[in-house]
């Protein structure tokens, strides 16, 4: 059966969205009834529905952007610079910087450390409350995963998949975006000839050259229009690309709980197996070394190997197990009522009803703690430190 997209003009309960689009995994888009009462879509929009750059340029101005060029290719992203706000917004005024696109912006958290009385410019709806890496990342450390995007017309984002199949959610305060979505059943139609290994897929969907990717006109994607003041929900493991119709104006998080689980964990692993075959030198240089000093442990460079490892991952996807596993004890912790390090100020805690129940969540995790501890690279006793998470994620299991 063709995939689709579903529309809602009104929010749907949580148990509902549960049922209907998480745990089936299914995307969905929700009309401006969900965002209606925030400041943004008052205040960052003017009459017939364009952006209030003046507005912006005032309250936001002053602040350092990601700025990327959607002209200018990098690698498998685009080339981003640093910008005062209103240096990028004066060029759009001027008509040029017309490839400019403010991307991941950090600006709720920025405003709350810099500004703590400054007035919230939106809150998280209750359907997307069950965010355990932006309750753990603002508790924990000093970054997390809420951005605001701003790009003019005809700016877009390359497909991609978020952060380890983390899922996503998108409100337009202003403009209209473009969506192509890809079910996870399709992903292996996107790779490059050859590249499957190290899941290099398409840039730009509306120009693909069919001789370095063969397979991806079996692709069959969603397209859907995104207008202003509608969410759109795009879960866990879908490829997607962005293009902005008109100029464009966007509150985003990245997020993940029980239900999305199992598809992060095996893309955890997914992403250690990767680094591992590219770092394959690395391990026989450490292996051979270990083999010709008769006073060392032979099984000692494996602890290094582990840890060379990790901190590889860490640095080209922004986690490794450590911050993986302290994530899910932060998150146990939370759904059992246990202390917890809470930022209330940047991440209130979520009430109950708006998680899934806690046998849902103890079977999620307990699936991938069981599978983690018998991995044959030993990570759960080679990572310094990680063993000690791991049994108090047991224990909580266990209660």
């Amino acid at each position: 059966m063709e995939a689709t997209c579903s529309r809602l003009d009104d929010p749907t309960s949580y148990d509902d969205f549960l049922q209907a689009y998480l745990l089936p995994n299914q995307p969905v888009i929700i009309g401006p009834t969900l965002v209606s009462s925030w400041p943004a879509y008052k205040l960052w929009r003017r009459a017939g529905d364009t952006i209030n750059w003046a507005y912006l340029k005032d309250v936001y101005g002053d602040l350092d952007v990601t700025v990327a060029d959607c002209a200018t290719r990098e690698f498998s992203d685009q080339r981003r610079d640093q910008m005062l706000f209103r240096d990028v917004v004066s060029l759009w005024e001027a008509g040029e910087g017309q490839s400019l696109y403010v991307k991941d912006w950090h600006l709720a958290r920025t405003l709350t450390l810099k500004l703590p009385s400054y007035d919230v410019f939106y809150t998280t709806p209750d359907i997307f409350r069950d965010d355990w890496m932006n309750a753990y990342y603002s508790a924990n450390t000093e970054d997390d995963f809420r951005f605001v995007y701003v790009g003019a017309a005809g700016t877009f984002t390359p497909l991609h998949r978020d952060v380890y199949t983390s899922y996503s959610w998108s409100t337009n305060i202003c403009g209209r975006k473009r969506w192509w979505l890809f079910p996870p059943e399709q992903t292996h139609l996107l790779f490059r000839k050859g590249g499957e290994e190290h899941l290099e897929t398409a840039f730009d969907v509306r120009h693909v050259d069919p001789e370095t990717h063969p397979l991806f006109d079996q692709a069959r994607p969603i397209i859907v229009e995104q207008n202003s003041g509608e969410t759109i929900f795009v879960p866990s493991g879908w490829y997607h690309q962005v293009e902005n119709l008109t100029n464009c104006i966007s509150i985003n998080h990245n997020w993940c709980n029980a239900v999305n689980l199992p598809s992060l964990y095996a893309s955890m692993c997914a992403k250690v197996l990767e680094v591992e075959h590219a770092l394959e030198d690395v391990r026989e240089l450490l292996s051979h070394g270990s083999a010709q000093s008769p006073d060392t442990d032979p099984e000692a460079w494996k602890q290094e190997w582990v840890s060379i490892v990790q901190d590889v991952v860490e640095k080209d996807a922004g986690w490794n197990w450590m911050t993986f596993w302290r994530m899910i004890l932060h998150a146990l912790r939370l759904a059992m009522d246990r202390p917890c390090s809470v930022n209330d100020t940047l991440w209130p805690r979520t009430p109950s009803d708006l998680m899934p129940s806690p046998d849902l969540i103890k079977t999620r995790v307990r699936a991938c703690y069981e599978d983690f501890v018998k991995r044959p690279e030993n990570e759960h006793t080679l990572l310094a430190g990680l063993e000690e998470v791991l049994v108090d994620v047991k224990r909580l299991l266990d209660e």
